[in-house]
């Protein structure tokens, strides 16, 4: 098997790209620590173990880091794959969920790489999975793009600041949403075996970015569309709101 006795750590393995993740980990060898809110709802394997943690909390990052060296003696791989996705929530004022937002898209991520190279010295590879959302202001996204950027933002120089100490690879997926659990998870699986500083979920994403690269002003039309497709929402959610409510007998 590819990966047989990697020992890896794994955090949000409920999602749609984490259950897809740890299948294809598990059938591959390796030997796999999970952190999740709801751990009762991943299936057993032996060579898994689970933990239930809030990732949003860094002391229970930090209990999921140091329960994982305790139990497969060390990580070669720790793949960040939690986050809280917001959509259209930008005019909301909401100090709770704000705060959230941010502890689970930025603080605890940051928290747990620190955490880890702190303890491992060496030959640790940090895998993070990030929408191609985070590279420009889009509408719709102020809040999710703004927690994910900060993250990112750290994620870059701190992968400078430390040299070849350690390896970081980003996957950068399309849009939460629409993007496909499968075909991400097998690029994951391809930066732990061909470690790389970035991939993309699709050639077709990486396509569209070149381009967004070298043609500034379609960035402009890109606005436009997800300005427009806001718009839509919107009136879709006031019409809800709206609707007569119905009482069946």
């Amino acid at each position: 098997m590819k990966l047989a006795s990697k020992k890896i750590v794994l955090t949000d393995c409920s999602s749609e790209l984490g259950k897809e993740l740890l299948s294809v980990l598990l059938g591959e060898g390796a030997l796999v620590v999970v952190g999740d809110t709801r751990p009762e709802e991943i299936p057993n394997h032996v060579n898994l173990q689970k933990y239930k943690i809030d990732p949003s909390k860094p002391d229970q990052m930090e209990r999921l880091i140091e329960s994982a060296i305790e139990t497969l003696d060390k990580i070669d791989v720790f793949i960040l794959n939690a986050e809280k996705f917001s959509y259209a929530e930008d005019e909301k004022e909401n100090w709770a969920d704000l705060k959230y937002l941010f502890q689970t898209n930025s603080l605890a991520p940051i928290f747990a790489i620190q955490k880890l190279t702190n303890l491992i010295t060496v030959g640790l590879h940090i895998i993070t999975v990030s929408s191609d959302i985070i590279k420009y202001p889009t509408p719709g996204y102020g809040l999710y793009g703004s927690s994910k950027r900060a993250f990112a933002y750290f994620w870059d120089s701190y992968r400078y600041q430390t040299g070849k100490q350690f390896q970081f690879s980003r996957v950068v997926s399309e849009v939460p949403g629409k993007s496909n659990p499968s075909k991400l998870a097998k690029k994951i699986l391809k930066s732990i075996l061909h470690p790389k500083r970035s991939r993309n979920e699709s050639f077709s994403l990486g396509l569209r970015n070149y381009f967004l690269q070298i043609l500034p002003f379609s960035y402009f039309f890109r606005t436009i569309s997800y300005g427009f497709r806001l718009k839509l929402e919107k009136r879709k959610k006031i019409s809800q709101a709206s609707a007569p409510q119905t009482n069946e007998v």
